[in-house]
C-alpha cells in the first residue's frame, strides 16, 4: 500500500491507537472513481475534522486529482489499489486503527454536508454518553438532477474509535458490493439499538448515490446502481450544500420541471408494479417495461405489503396458485 501523504507533504502515520485519545472527529474517506462529488464531500467537513483519511482503492478517473486539488495540511491521502469486499472492511478497521481522536466519522465520496449540520455535530458530540458508540445521520438523496430528492432516512456514520470495528454485512448484495457493518468490539453480539443514538433531524447531509458519480461510473459493475431507486421522488429548490456546485438549477415550479418529476415518479412506480406481480397492468407486462433492474426502495413495498398478503390470501382462499 502507498501513501501519498498529505496535501502539503507532511505525511502523518500513527503506529497505533493512543492510550488517552484526543477529543474531536477523525474523517474516514474511501473512494474509488468518485471525481465528480468527492471534492464537494471532503470539503464540506474539513471544518469539524481534526485529520481526514483518505483510502482511494484503485481510481482510474481524476478522482485523485481532484483530492490533491483540496490544499489542506489535515488531509492524508492513500493509494491502496483496487481491493476485494472483505479487504474493504479490512481497511476501514485500519483507517480506525491509525486514528487518534475520540470519535471517526464516515463520509463516501458522494456524501455532502451543509454547513448548518457540521456545526451541529461538532456542537453536539461532546454531549453524547459513554453508552453511546454509534451515531446516526438524517442522509437526503437527490434523484437525477439536483431539483430533486427522496425522503429522509438515517444512517450509522459517527463511531468510537475504541470501541467499534466493522465486518461484511451477511447478505447476497453487502457481499458482492463491499458493505460493511459495525458492531462493538466487547459483545459483537450487541443490537445497534443498545448502543446507538440518531442525531436530531436538523443535522443532514446530501447523498449523491443517483447522480452521475464519475466518467467511469460504466466500468464499476454492481458497485454503482446497486440501490434500490427511491419513491416517491420530491421536487426540491434548495438550500444546497455550500460546498457543491451545482450549476443551474430551477428555484421554483416549471413545465421541464414538472413533466420531469411525473416521468421520474412513473417510472418508479411502474418498476414496483412489475416487481410485486399482479399490480401491473396486462399490457405493461406485455411490453416488459420498465427495466427488471429498476427498483425501488422498501420503504414503498412496506407500505403495500399489508395488501400483497391480502391478494395472497384472497387468492388462497379462492383455490387460485
Amino acid at each position: 500500500m502507498a501513501s501519498m501523504g498529505s496535501q502539503q507533504g507532511d505525511p502523518r502515520a500513527h503506529s497505533g491507537r493512543d492510550p488517552q485519545p484526543r477529543s474531536g472527529i477523525t474523517v474516514h474517506c474511501r473512494v474509488r472513481n468518485e471525481e465528480c462529488f468527492v471534492r464537494a464531500a471532503i470539503s464540506s467537513v474539513l471544518p469539524l475534522a481534526e485529520q481526514v483519511l483518505v483510502y482511494d482503492t484503485g481510481s482510474t478517473d481524476r478522482t485523485l486529482e481532484e483530492i490533491r486539488s483540496i490544499r489542506s495540511p489535515k488531509i492524508e491521502l492513500v493509494a491502496t489499489g483496487q481491493r476485494s469486499p472483505l479487504e474493504l472492511a479490512q481497511l476501514r478497521n485500519e483507517m480506525i486503527d491509525r486514528t487518534t481522536t475520540e470519535w471517526c466519522m464516515i463520509v463516501d465520496g458522494d456524501e455532502i454536508y451543509p454547513a448548518h449540520a457540521v456545526a451541529r455535530i461538532a456542537e453536539l458530540i461532546p454531549t453524547i454518553p459513554d453508552s453511546i458508540h454509534r451515531i446516526a445521520v438524517h442522509r437526503r438523496h437527490f434523484v437525477s438532477a439536483f431539483n430533486f430528492v427522496s425522503g429522509t432516512d438515517r444512517i450509522g456514520r459517527i463511531y468510537r474509535r475504541a470501541t467499534i470495528r466493522h465486518g461484511i454485512a451477511s447478505s447476497r448484495v453487502a457481499n458482492a458490493v463491499g458493505h460493511e457493518t459495525p458492531y462493538l468490539v466487547a459483545n459483537p453480539s450487541t443490537p445497534w439499538a443498545q448502543f446507538s443514538r440518531c442525531l436530531p433531524a436538523d443535522v443532514w447531509f446530501f447523498h449523491c448515490q443517483y447522480l452521475v458519480r464519475s466518467s467511469k461510473d460504466a466500468d464499476m459493475g454492481r458497485l454503482r446502481g446497486w440501490r434500490q431507486p427511491p419513491f416517491p421522488v420530491r421536487p426540491y429548490f434548495g438550500p444546497w450544500p455550500e460546498a457543491l456546485h451545482t450549476g443551474p438549477v430551477a428555484m421554483r415550479w416549471t413545465a421541464a420541471l414538472a413533466r420531469q418529476w411525473i416521468a421520474l415518479n412513473a417510472r418508479a412506480f411502474a418498476a414496483y408494479c412489475r416487481h410485486y406481480a399482479g399490480w401491473m397492468p396486462r399490457e405493461w407486462q406485455l411490453r416488459r417495461w420498465p427495466p427488471k433492474d429498476l427498483l425501488l426502495s422498501d420503504s414503498f413495498g412496506a407500505a403495500i405489503g399489508p395488501i400483497r398478503r391480502q391478494r395472497a390470501s384472497d387468492q388462497g382462499s379462492s383455490g387460485r396458485i
